[in-house]
């Protein structure tokens, strides 16, 4: 992971070179007017664009606009991230930070009195302005880690037999470990059925039962269905026949050692001795 991001930071820079080189020798003036240029907003002006908004594709998708100095605060919160935003009009901001691939922007819309009511992204999504904004409030009810036991396995995602999370009691949490890059959230029962992340309350975890009351999905932020994944015990023998060194295949210079510890799979990354454990 160190390596890919080494190499696209050496990217950058070099494009940064590239670029300013080429524009001082075609045109040196232009850039001194752009590197100076800048967009003074009236404090009314950066009043007016305050607020909260929500996504009209995903409801549960809010966004706090705040004025902070030259720009424009976005915290999402979905999942408490930061982003600034900076003037190029009243109602045009963009960030100068690439985000998914290159710059994102936002552009205000005002309704026929005037007042800025909605924001388009990147010229596609649309939010609109929620007056009426109530933080989420999420409550934990009382639970012992024998009551989540019944929650733990292995989960994989629906129609993608590449995404699998892990779902594990520790110290009376449901710890959601995503196994494609070993992130973790921490859950907390809000209801025998619903989970939430203390640290962001929008992040929910449905659970749905089968007629026997075995609980064998989970709902993510309600929209990601992830199917409980029905396993067996290997034996040692066959978790023997699975050691050794493991190459891949898109970046040819990392290695993985796979090497077989009682019912567990420990998982060797080469280049930093990182180890994760794989269990049933």
């Amino acid at each position: 992971m160190t390596m890919y991001i080494k190499r696209k930071f050496y990217r950058v820079v070099l494009v940064l070179l590239l670029t300013a080189i080429s524009c001082f020798v075609i045109n040196p003036a232009a850039c001194t007017l752009q590197a100076q240029a800048t967009v003074q907003l009236s404090p009314e002006e950066w009043k007016a664009v305050e607020g909260y908004y929500q996504n009209s594709r995903n409801k549960e998708m809010y966004v706090q606009f705040t004025a902070k100095g030259d720009h424009l605060r976005a915290r999402l919160l979905w999942n408490n991230n930061e982003l600034k935003l900076f003037p190029a009009t009243a109602l045009d901001f963009a960030t100068k930070e690439d985000v998914d691939g290159g710059p994102l922007q936002i552009s205000f819309k005002k309704d026929a009195e005037g007042k800025l009511t909605q924001f388009l992204l990147n010229k596609d999504v649309v939010w609109t302005k929620a007056n009426d904004y109530k933080p989420v409030e999420k409550n934990e009810m009382n639970h012992t880690p024998a009551q989540l036991k019944p929650y733990e396995g292995l989960y994989q995602l629906e129609n993608n037999n590449d995404r699998f999370i892990q779902l594990t009691e520790k110290d009376n949490k449901l710890v959601l470990k995503q196994h494609w890059d070993g992130s973790e959230v921490n859950l907390l029962p809000e209801t025998s059925t619903d989970f939430f992340c203390r640290e962001v309350p929008l992040f929910t975890l449905a659970f749905v039962k089968d007629s026997a009351g075995n609980f064998t999905q989970a709902i993510v932020r309600k929209r990601d269905k992830w199917n409980k994944v029905k396993t067996t015990l290997p034996t040692t023998a066959q978790l023997k026949a699975i050691e050794g060194k493991y190459q891949f295949k898109d970046d040819p210079d990392n290695y993985i050692q796979l090497t077989a510890k009682g019912s567990n799979i420990i998982v060797k990354q080469l280049w930093d001795k990182k180890e994760m454990i794989l269990g049933h």
